[in-house]
């Protein structure tokens, strides 16, 4: 079955059709204005955006009068992106309901499917791998982007410096993510719950005690996810986290000669097996799961003040998780390649022991730049933290490790 079905009746022209009226003008005054332009230059780059909206929407409006419901089931059943998700939907509002618990302290926002056209191009997401509309905006492909505009604009109503309130913000949403995997079973859509943060930096001495309190009280609301999940029927008997920081990953390569930034860029996480490749090429040996961080940066020669920066973790972070979550384990990964060009400072990794024994890595989190950017203000800390709820429901719970649809591209970036 082709893309126009050739059995459905062709549409008639309609004098009253004003969106074909509008179409026919725009495309005249773009013949006008480009003589001679390629078709591909004239619609991604000269053609301003309200002209190129009514052409869009005139060519897929005639194209969706064309079609069958024959083309159109064909079509879903081809395009894993159609497709129903495999997981029980009860199940998912159950495990929502204990992440909505478990993060009490933080705004909750029921977020839109879309958002603006560029956002995650602005972040560093190549704009093939999000869903495009017609109407400039893309279907959502991670919440935390949406959480910061949503900060952003509470931030521009509200009190500024120092004395500002921090922000607490919290959301599940399904994303789309249309990077090509050779996983199988991965799936390009998946619900996700996300954590955000929104503080300001504080004294010259200490500027990233805000982003290492963030840091905390999130990792505090995953402790507690994964405490109660057990009470709402899911199997998981443990948490795991991994902290890193992508200021003293840089410096330990750099130390062994070698650009971190530029191995990083082979890692990515739809590939988890990409960046342990990349360090086995490298051949570059650091400490994956330190727990004195500040010691092994010392004997590698780092920078007084960078081993300055693996404490203040240790001290602020990892010391009052433990005491507070004393079944939780805590480590540092030196060598972390993941999101080195997306994080900046802390970043963070969850794993939860489930059913079968397998230690699986459900979230993913650090700090950004974004807000900062977004406000013009550099003494902005924007903090987030996701883990992918739906693969949690695929693996702890019913049918458990193995069944089917159990994977999916749910960690980021």
């Amino acid at each position: 079955m082709t893309e126009l079905d050739p059995e459905a009746p062709s549409p008639q022209a309609d004098p009253t059709d004003t969106t074909a009226a509008l179409a026919a003008r725009a495309a005249k005054r773009a013949g006008a204005r480009f003589p001679g332009e390629p078709l591909d230059r004239l619609l991604a780059e000269l053609v301003p955006g309200s002209d190129l909206n009514t052409l869009l929407l005139h060519a897929f409006r005639r194209r969706g009068r064309a079609r069958s419901f024959t083309a159109v089931r064909d079509q879903l059943a081809r395009q894993p992106l159609l497709q129903p998700s495999s997981a029980d939907a009860r199940r998912m509002h159950a495990l929502d309901a204990v992440a909505f618990a478990a993060a009490s302290d933080f705004d909750a926002v029921d977020l839109a499917p879309v958002q603006p056209l560029g956002t995650a191009a602005c972040v560093g997401v190549d704009p093939n791998n999000v869903l495009a509309t017609l109407r400039s905006a893309e279907v959502a492909a991670d919440p935390t982007t949406a959480l910061a505009l949503i900060a952003a604009e509470r931030r521009r109503d509200a009190a500024r410096g120092v004395d500002a309130p921090t922000l607490r913000l919290c959301a599940s949403q399904r994303v789309m993510r249309l990077q090509p995997v050779d996983q199988p079973g991965f799936t390009p859509h998946f619900r996700l719950f996300a954590l955000a943060t929104a503080a300001r930096s504080g004294a010259a001495r200490s500027p990233d005690a805000a982003e290492r309190r963030a840091l905390l009280e999130q990792l505090d609301v995953w402790a507690r996810l994964v405490a109660a999940l057990p009470h709402a029927g899911f199997r998981v008997s443990g948490m795991r986290v991994v902290l890193s920081d992508t200021r003293l990953v840089t410096a330990c390569f750099a130390r062994a000669g070698i650009d971190a930034a530029e191995l990083g860029r082979a890692a990515r996480a739809h590939r988890p097996e990409a960046a342990e490749e990349a360090l086995a090429r490298s051949g570059v040996v650091l400490p994956r799961a330190s727990r004195e961080p500040e010691v092994e940066l010392a004997a590698l020669g780092v920078e007084e003040a960078l081993v300055g920066r693996a404490r203040g973790l240790v001290d602020e972070v990892v010391a009052p998780l433990r005491e507070a979550h004393p079944g939780v384990e805590v480590s540092f990964d030196l060598a972390r390649l993941e999101g080195l060009d997306y994080y900046v400072g802390p970043t963070l990794r969850v794993l939860v022991q489930v059913a079968g024994g397998l230690d699986l890595a459900v979230g993913d989190g650090g700090a950004l730049p974004w807000l900062a950017a977004l406000l013009s203000d550099r003494r902005e800390r924007w903090v987030t933290s996701a883990i992918g709820t739906e693969l949690l429901v695929k693996l702890a719970d019913g049918g458990g490790v193995g069944s089917a649809g159990a994977r999916a591209a749910e960690v980021r970036p």
